[in-house]
């Protein structure tokens, strides 16, 4: 008797297997696993995504996070050894973009005298974004100086403007400039060296800020307008290139007043945006900036505006800090 209760159970537990395996095969539902764990979120929903930066590429330890706006950005932080390229390859061992090195010079441009001038031991610590070739936040140590400059980027309103971390305009307004308003300026190679382009629209009307003598100009459809005057009572020869048009009733030697009209803005050709480069050059042939000749004025934010400003002051110095940190794992 026990014996065949045996032989039933050994049957039933053989007819069941077979069945299992049966099913399995025949059924055309997907096979789904069930977890009891809670999904994976990449942030805490109490948290700001600052507090948890997303990590990174062990063979390129460069701290990333996200912007104010919710960009992706990156952090560098170096002492010059060379141009900023090379310092920069040097520490992270990759290649800055060309924009951005661009975009770093047009601000230590306002931050050191007016001149493109880098020194040994000078420092840079930024945010960038990439994509935009924007710098976000800068900070400059003047090795030679000794001083250290923070510069933001920030909207108050009217567009994105560099701001000093007092709440002033990095660029300052020439009050006695030959162009109307206060354009910005950025900056174009002409014979290896950067020169200021201001970017006024196009069509505008320039004119001349002092007595000037006429000595050269040409109008070119390759190169637009350009023109070269010596403001007399100063001995100072200025340029103009990327004129529109020229005014028809110009001549050469010819002696004019101040705020005759010598031409239309239009475009720089080597970078097709519009513009007229300006600068000027003393008798020895060396360059003059025109933040350095000209009267300037500063433009500081609203009280209005200095709440916000202050916010994203203290979202980069957060961020800087937490970038340092992290370095000090890699560096």
């Amino acid at each position: 008797m026990k014996k065949r209760i045996h032989n039933i159970f050994v049957l039933l537990f053989a007819f069941s297997i077979f069945l299992n395996v049966v099913l399995y095969f025949d059924s055309d539902e997907p096979q789904v696993e069930e977890y009891d764990e809670k999904p994976f979120m990449l942030y805490p929903t109490d948290h700001s995504s600052l507090d948890f930066p997303l990590t990174y590429d062990v063979d390129l330890p460069q701290f990333r996070t996200f912007s104010p706006h919710g960009d992706n950005i990156f952090y560098a932080d170096f002492v010059m050894r060379g141009t900023i390229a090379d310092s920069f390859a040097k520490r992270y061992n990759t290649k800055l973009p060309q924009n951005i090195v661009k975009n770093i010079q047009e601000i230590v441009y306002f931050l050191n005298g007016f001149k493109i001038r880098f020194r040994e031991g000078d420092a840079l610590t930024f945010f960038y974004n990439e994509k935009t070739g924007e710098i976000l936040y800068l900070k400059y140590k003047n090795s030679s100086a000794r001083t250290v400059s923070e510069v933001y980027l920030f909207d108050a309103g009217n567009g994105s403007v560099y701001y000093t971390a007092d709440g002033y305009a990095l660029q300052p307004c020439i009050t006695n400039g030959p162009f109307r308003g206060c354009p910005k300026v950025r900056f174009v190679y002409e014979n290896n060296n950067l020169v200021p382009a201001f970017e006024v629209p196009a069509n505008d009307e320039i004119h001349i800020p002092f007595l000037a003598k006429l000595m050269e100009f040409d109008q070119s459809r390759g190169f637009g307008g350009t023109m070269e005057l010596i403001y007399s009572n100063y001995a100072t020869r200025a340029f103009f290139r990327g004129l529109a048009s020229i005014n028809p009733s110009l001549k050469k030697n010819a002696l004019y007043k101040e705020k005759a009209v010598i031409g239309k803005s239009g475009y720089i050709f080597s970078d097709k945006k519009s513009g007229v480069i300006y600068y000027l050059r003393k008798s020895d042939n060396s360059i003059v900036s025109p933040f350095t000749f000209h009267h300037t004025e500063g433009h500081q934010l609203s009280e209005k505006s200095m709440l916000n400003f202050q916010i994203l002051r203290n979202f980069y110095s957060k961020a800087s800090e937490y970038a340092k940190n992290f370095e000090k794992s890699y560096f």
